[in-house]
């Protein structure tokens, strides 16, 4: 195992209707915060008022700021971070899926460092101060809730690139797995293919010796799929949506990781997906995930026939393996091909060249199950056409 240090200073608030408890909790942090949210679901269902509810019964000013958009754009977290600023809040509070919360954490960077966020993206700088954040997710698909991670789309090349702060790991998270029942079953799906993706990016990559984070890999994914599928056929049980949220919390918490190191190769993938024709992250990474344990399928020899008996497969061929695991996919809908994600011909070329620009290390090469040059991401691209 690699030498590690690890340090998770998030309050996990978690259970079935929390939500109400956002004003005791946000109490702990601050007395002024600007929430961040979309204009869409959180105001249909309820979500907001309840929290504003909750907020005002501690005395709490609250200031919002409801222009979250998928796969937000620097400028939207630029604007927030500029709002909260000028008003001077305390914390900042993300209400919503992957994208309020990555909103939250960018605003809360942009309010004390200023600038744009895309100055400190991974291939600029690390910054290190932040305004408290406090997550709140309605989906669980991305961990942000857990973890000091966050992505942005440029608004210019719409490039996605993602940025990390310690300081900006959630002060608090309170998961209410209840909320989940506003998602809509899409998203619920999408949210199961990242919470998985996230589970089984090292286990693909590493190549430090970690038994034991490989076999919690597995199993965050089985269990990601196994409560996906209980609550696509019992949608109002209670125990497979709290079981779900928690495992899409560990599966990015670094909990995951710790002792061994392993990039996160398909979601440099998905990202330009994401940044280039506005596709959801999940649906992104249900695309890529198929065809990127296709194209390793030598160098991942062993963890797909592991990944395949963890998903029912008794005969230990890769090709066995590899179905039983899409077996899982088209039992959700997910095993999607180019025509189900986009209505224009990909361009390949600009997709390559974003994976390449951005994730690319200083010999030349994108870190994968081995070395990734710009001929090996333009095959992965292009197998699609055909599987």
């Amino acid at each position: 195992m690699r030498t590690f240090t690890l340090h998770i200073p998030t309050r996990f608030v978690f259970g079935w209707s929390t939500l109400d408890r956002i004003g005791r909790e946000t109490k702990r942090v601050a007395q002024k915060v600007l929430l961040v949210c979309s204009s869409g679901s959180v105001m249909r269902t309820g979500i907001f008022d309840r929290v504003i509810k909750s907020l005002n019964q501690e005395d709490i000013e609250v200031d919002v700021f409801d222009k979250v958009i998928p796969n937000p754009r620097a400028s939207t977290m630029n604007h927030a971070g500029e709002l909260a600023r000028d008003l001077g809040v305390q914390a900042i509070i993300g209400l919503g899926g992957g994208s309020a919360m990555d909103t939250a954490k960018g605003a809360a960077i942009v309010a004390v460092n200023g600038g744009s966020i895309w100055d400190y993206i991974h291939t600029h700088r690390t910054v290190n101060n932040s305004l408290p954040v406090i997550a709140v997710p309605t989906l669980s698909a991305t961990g942000s809730e857990g973890n000091a991670y966050g992505v942005v789309t440029d608004d210019k090349t719409l490039q996605k690139a993602s940025f990390i702060c310690f300081a900006a790991r959630p002060k608090i998270a309170l998961i209410d797995p209840q909320l989940s029942l506003t998602v809509p079953e899409n998203y619920l799906k999408d949210g199961a293919i990242d919470v998985i993706c996230h589970a089984l990016e090292a286990f693909f990559t590493t190549r430090d010796e970690a038994p034991f984070n490989n076999h919690f890999s597995l199993l965050l994914a089985r269990t990601a799929a196994d409560m996906i599928l209980e609550i696509l056929k019992y949608p109002y049980s209670q125990l497979p949506r709290e079981t779900f949220a928690w495992t899409a919390t560990l599966a990015l918490s670094d909990l995951n990781d710790a002792g061994r190191e392993g990039p996160y190769a398909m979601h440099a993938l998905a990202h330009p997906l994401s940044g280039l024709y506005n596709i959801s992250h999940g649906r992104a990474l249900a695309f890529i995930l198929p065809r990127y344990l296709l194209y390793f399928k030598k160098e991942c020899y062993h963890q797909i026939l592991e990944l395949g008996a963890t998903f029912g497969d008794t005969k230990a061929t890769i090709e066995s393996a590899f179905n039983a695991f899409l077996s899982f996919l088209k039992k959700i809908d997910r095993f999607l091909s180019w025509q189900d994600i986009l209505s224009e011909k990909p361009d390949i070329k600009t997709l390559t060249h974003h994976v390449f620009t951005l994730n690319q290390n200083r010999k030349g090469f994108v870190q994968g199950p081995r070395p990734m040059t710009q001929e090996d991401i333009k095959n992965i691209y292009t197998l699609s056409l055909y599987l």
